[in-house]
């Protein structure tokens, strides 16, 4: 058990940020090859006939899609979080130099109330900026714990490959194909 917690420095915070964002891409490929098989062989189940086959690898491309969409919002978060650390960095450097700003006005006998209110300001952009990071863990969070409706998503798949399967029946290799090729695009 820790009893405390070292706080991690930005640069820190950054490199960690930097290497969770890697795994999360490197797992975000591993995932769309997994996604195009299963689709590629409920596609040829669906052609076969074989019900079975199909309901399991449109099960499996469901969930793995679903998966996929929540790798993508964490690179998105991770993203975000390195910007919202280097915005911190960039008002925490701003924040101490006002401050030295405050004591040579005082060494100079300058009046420091504008000072002082301009100080309040960036304390609130800096509160602003770790209310926005709290806001993006806890809609991740969300995110994250949403229910995943795979019958919906093997009803799309399935009517999807249909079309496809229609369309190479009628030899069209014109607009048909077009259009599957932009769903899968999708």
């Amino acid at each position: 058990m820790i009893l405390f917690k070292k706080k991690l420095t930005p640069g820190e915070l950054k490199t960690k940020l930097a290497m969770a964002e890697k795994k999360l891409e490197k797992r975000e490929n591993e995932l769309i090859k997994k996604r195009d098989k299963s689709r590629l062989e409920a596609r040829e189940a669906l052609r076969s006939g074989d019900e079975k086959t199909f309901r399991l690898a449109s099960k499996r491309f469901a969930l793995l899609n679903n998966q996929l969409n929540v790798i993508k919002g964490m690179v998105e978060m991770a993203t975000v979080m390195v910007d919202l650390v280097e915005m911190q960095t960039g008002l925490s450097e701003i924040v101490e130099i006002g401050g030295l700003l405050k004591g040579y006005q005082k060494d100079l006998g300058i009046d420091t109330k504008q000072m002082e209110g301009m100080l309040k300001n960036l304390q609130v952009s800096m509160d602003k900026v770790d209310s926005a990071a709290e806001m993006i863990n806890t809609s991740m969070e969300v995110a994250t714990s949403g229910d995943i409706n795979v019958s919906e998503a093997q009803e799309g798949l399935k009517s999807e490959l249909m079309a496809e399967l229609e369309a190479e029946k009628a030899g069209g290799s014109g607009l048909e194909d077009r259009i599957a090729a932009a769903k899968r695009k999708r």
